[in-house]
């Protein structure tokens, strides 16, 4: 058991250094002229893994064999990047095809916004903007982002109206027109946000999956996990609407600092602890409370579909679910089934496990507060 703790300590620690890679936003502005359209391209992205050719399939960016040069651009100056940015420049528009009919619309005027070197575990914003304008006598518009540079979320608006907001991934290709609202389905609005919530937790949510397998250690049966599963789902359904309702608005260098130090404290209570409390449940709600501001952050940065504003949020929190739901159903079928009801269970898994995940956490915490960069 022992040696199976120390393949499982090894396999975290290859993920617990790592920087998730996040879906683009494309926001599309059309303001409507005489026998024209003009239009506004505004893409915020990664700008970092597109220069250093992270293949966006990786759950991180240190699974890449470009890791290292990935790293080296975090802590470029935002000159620095621009610079190297120009290297690419003319290759990354060859790759955004955003189509009037079956002509290719050209980009006529640009500009590129970097933020200042910050917090390295977390992406750094940059926006890329780009103007013209095209004929209206054709209203049918095609936009498509190169599979490579990963998934996107592309919203459109016609004079400041919705009009058409899409998920794109593998190279998926949006189709609209600027003669008709185009807004999701109710089917496809669901599809989306579930998608989006589930890879938020599986495979791109470390810290919240660390947090899950905290609860699942304490105790295999079935009762006392049902208990703190459900506290920390309902709290963090809870502020995931609070949050994006901008009801309670908490900076994500204030949240993700304590979602880190949620996943140590629970840790190590499993160390000290051999059952279920009264008190515990109360804690995994406050912690949720925590975790779901941390998915509402999210949310935030990738917005909802206006006309499908509640759908989207109830969407997207069942894709975390079931995030949730597979994260346990692999670990009982991994540990729990095999080994829960061992006598050696507690001091072969759950305390060296307990231990490992208490260690990631604290170094999140420590990288998240700023004390190393």
């Amino acid at each position: 058991m022992l040696i199976r703790s120390l393949i499982i300590f090894f396999s975290l620690c290859q993920f617990a250094f790592s920087h998730e890679l996040k879906p683009a936003i494309a926001n599309l502005e059309l303001t409507s002229k005489p026998s024209e359209i003009h239009y506004e391209l505004k893409i915020q992205l990664n700008l970092e893994s597109i220069i250093s050719e992270v293949d966006p399939n990786h759950d991180n960016t240190n699974e890449s064999k470009n890791s290292e040069r990935y790293e080296q651009l975090r802590r470029y100056t935002p000159e620095l990047l621009r610079q190297e940015y120009q290297k690419i420049r003319s290759s990354f528009f060859q790759n955004i095809h955003f189509l009037n009919g079956n002509d290719k619309i050209a980009f006529k005027d640009h500009d590129i916004q970097i933020s200042e070197v910050g917090d390295v575990s977390l992406a750094r914003e940059t926006e890329i903007v780009v103007r013209g304008s095209f004929s209206s006598s054709n209203p049918l518009l095609q936009f498509r982002w190169d599979p490579f540079y990963g998934s996107i979320v592309l919203r459109v608006n016609k004079d400041r109206e919705e009009l058409f907001t899409k998920y794109l991934q593998n190279g998926d290709t949006a189709n609209f027109s600027t003669s008709t609202n185009q807004q999701q389905t109710f089917l496809s609005v669901v599809q989306d946000y579930i998608i989006i919530g589930f890879q938020h937790i599986v495979p791109k949510g470390l810290d919240h999956i660390l947090f899950v397998v905290g609860l699942f250690l304490l105790s295999t049966r079935l009762r006392p996990l049902i208990w703190q599963v459900s506290a920390f789902t309902l709290a963090h359904t809870v502020t995931i609407f609070l949050g994006v309702m901008k009801i309670i608005v908490i900076p994500a260098f204030i949240v993700e600092p304590i979602i880190a130090i949620s996943i140590v404290y629970i840790a190590i209570e499993n160390i000290f602890l051999k059952d279920l409390t009264r008190w515990r449940p109360i804690l995994v709600f406050i912690f949720g409370l925590l975790h779901g501001l941390g998915f509402a952050g999210i949310l935030n940065e990738i917005g909802v579909a206006e006309s499908y504003f509640i759908t989207s949020l109830v969407s997207f929190n069942i894709g975390v679910e079931i995030g949730q739901l597979l994260v346990i159903f692999i670990c009982f079928v991994s540990i729990g089934f095999w080994f829960g009801q061992k006598k050696w269970y507690r001091n072969y898994l759950t305390n060296p496990l307990s231990a490992i995940i208490a260690l990631i956490g604290l170094f999140w915490f420590v990288e998240r507060v700023g004390f190393l960069i």
